[in-house]
């Protein structure tokens, strides 16, 4: 997925915990949150998706389904036997030539990655400047003389070394450090009030503990790279707040609830000194204050019942909001894994026609000359469709795709993909191919560059592009019918429909390759040709 389809998932994901917690903060256990911003965290950073027919991504697009009526014919023939297998466009053919071109082989960076670049940089200096700043002033902390807090130290040891100092520049009790951990007091602290002194030390070493600098750390670097994004800064802020309120919530369990009016007051007159603080530390008046002191009055002892209903939630909210919509492949009729190894369909009781593409190259009618010619004098190397997408090769060799029978065109991100590890993948995956394997590895081996697309259904497609056309290698888990024309040859899959090819036309006249009279009769040829050469072509009247 690309950074925005991660980004708006996510989003989904983080409106569910905010309504969440709008309505129990209160009621559940802090972790509960902790555990869902986590996620959230993963799923911003991590680009892994797990799939889930409980997803409400999966009903969105269930939903989308029954109300769109499909424009292309289905090819149900060929499902039967095809799925989970692999479909290969032919190379180029040794009796056709065509003009060498220069091709532009430096790949740009695109204006929305360089906004993108900047809008990161931006967002990591506001995070990191202060965080430096503040730093140097900690440094000037003095170690701090106190025998309370010495036996208190000295009673309750982590494995990390903490140091407990003191610094006249701050008003409020704050953490800094991940593994090597520093605890700054005021000066102006009562430290005589000795309860008071236990509750800041024991909420401070629970930040230390659970490493909750670095957390934020982590969640400054979702903001980072997700900048753009309104509910990821929202995810910032509430998980930042819910990290104290976690602390005062293990704070008030350890002291009992005797000590919550206490731990309140303490809240309220360090609230009352407050200063701006480095959003990288963990400081014991952070956060809001009023949200803060109701959760600490309305903290109670935790049930099973509690326990089994933040569980059920977590797990509810987790599996609909944070999973991919399911990938429904319909196992086909007579094959008992339709998802087993990719092997060629011919093993699976299809024929040798329904196997291999049909280059239409050598019909010698004037329009597939004709043809090619106008897509050479186009701004496109290659034009391909099929029943989800159209897709042109630019002459730059970049990916542009239509999903809405090209009202709107967007550009793909491709992989690069090492031309020798893609040449033993053919042998091992597809050993009986469309075409003839010695010819596509001479290409590979003379510098094809091989670029690698995944969409979300799982499809894959490989571009092999070198001067001399654009060959398709297309791993689907299902097949369905396409065409392509790549400046050098016609080719059309195995059981294409009538009107998937007048679709097919529409194209090519929608992207000024051929005027719409040209189309036609081409198309009408194209149609006798297909009739009486193809068994399994499909015509609609």
């Amino acid at each position: 997925m690309s950074l925005l389809q991660i980004s708006i998932s996510a989003s989904v994901f983080i409106l569910a915990v905010i309504f969440l917690r709008s309505l129990l903060i209160h009621k559940l256990p802090k972790m509960t949150f902790m555990f869902l911003w986590g996620v959230a965290l993963i799923q911003l950073l991590v680009p892994v998706s797990v799939q889930s027919q409980f997803s409400i991504f999966t009903a969105v697009e269930h939903l989308s389904r029954m109300f769109t009526v499909a424009k292309l014919i289905p090819t149900p023939e060929s499902s039967t036997f095809i799925n989970g297998t692999t479909v290969i466009m032919p190379p180029i053919t040794e009796h056709v030539t065509a003009p060498i071109m220069p091709l532009k082989t430096a790949s740009q960076i695109s204006p929305i990655v360089w906004v993108w670049l900047v809008g990161f940089t931006l967002c990591a200096l506001f995070f990191i400047i202060p965080h430096l700043r503040y730093r140097k002033i900690y440094k000037m902390a003095v170690p701090i003389r106190n025998d309370f807090i010495r036996k208190w130290q000295h009673s309750n040891l982590l494995w990390r070394d903490v140091q407990i100092r003191q610094l006249d520049n701050i008003s409020t009790p704050l953490t800094y450090g991940i593994f090597r951990p520093v605890v700054l007091l005021p000066k102006n602290l009562d430290y005589d009030e000795e309860k008071q002194l236990a509750l800041i030390l024991t909420h401070e070493f629970t930040h230390i503990k659970r490493f909750d600098t670095l957390k934020k750390w982590i969640l400054a670097t979702s903001v980072c790279v997700h900048w753009f994004n309104p509910f990821v800064w929202v995810m910032y802020i509430l998980a930042n707040r819910d990290i104290e309120l976690f602390c005062d919530e293990t704070v008030i369990r350890k002291f009992g609830e005797n000590t919550k009016p206490t731990y309140a007051r303490a809240l309220v007159r360090l609230e009352e000194k407050k200063i701006g603080l480095s959003p990288m530390i963990s400081s014991f008046s952070k956060n809001s204050t009023e949200e803060r002191i109701i959760s600490i009055m309305k903290t109670k002892k935790i049930t099973i019942a509690t326990m089994l209903l933040a569980i059920g939630l977590v797990v509810c909210v987790v599996v609909i909001f944070a999973t991919s919509a399911l990938d429904k492949t319909e196992s086909a009729s007579g094959v008992d894994n339709p998802i087993a190894e990719i092997v060629p369909a011919l093993y699976q009781g299809a024929t040798t026609t329904d196997l291999m593409p049909h280059d239409l190259t050598f019909n010698k009618k004037y329009d597939v000359p004709k043809l090619i010619d106008s897509l050479m004098a186009s701004k496109y190397r290659a034009v391909y469709m099929d029943n989800e997408i159209y897709l042109r090769v630019m002459m730059d060799n970049t990916i542009q795709i239509s999903k809405d029978n090209g009202a709107v065109w967007k550009k793909y991100d491709t992989d690069e993909i090492d031309a020798k590890d893609f040449a033993k993948w053919l042998l091992i995956n597809d050993p009986i191919p469309g075409y003839s394997m010695k010819e596509v590895q001479s290409r590979l081996a003379n510098g094809a560059e091989v670029k690698h697309l995944v969409f979300e259904n799982v499809k894959e497609m490989y571009f092999i592009i070198d001067r001399n056309g654009v060959q398709i290698e297309l791993v689907q888990p299902e097949k369905i019918s396409s065409v392509l024309i790549d400046g050098q040859r016609m080719m059309i899959t195995s059981a294409i429909s009538a009107e998937m090819l007048k679709s097919f036309y529409d194209l090519l006249v929608s992207n000024n390759i051929l005027s719409e009279t040209h189309a036609k009769q081409d198309y009408s040829e194209r149609i006798k040709y297909l009739e009486k050469n193809l068994p399994n072509f499909i015509v609609t009247k």
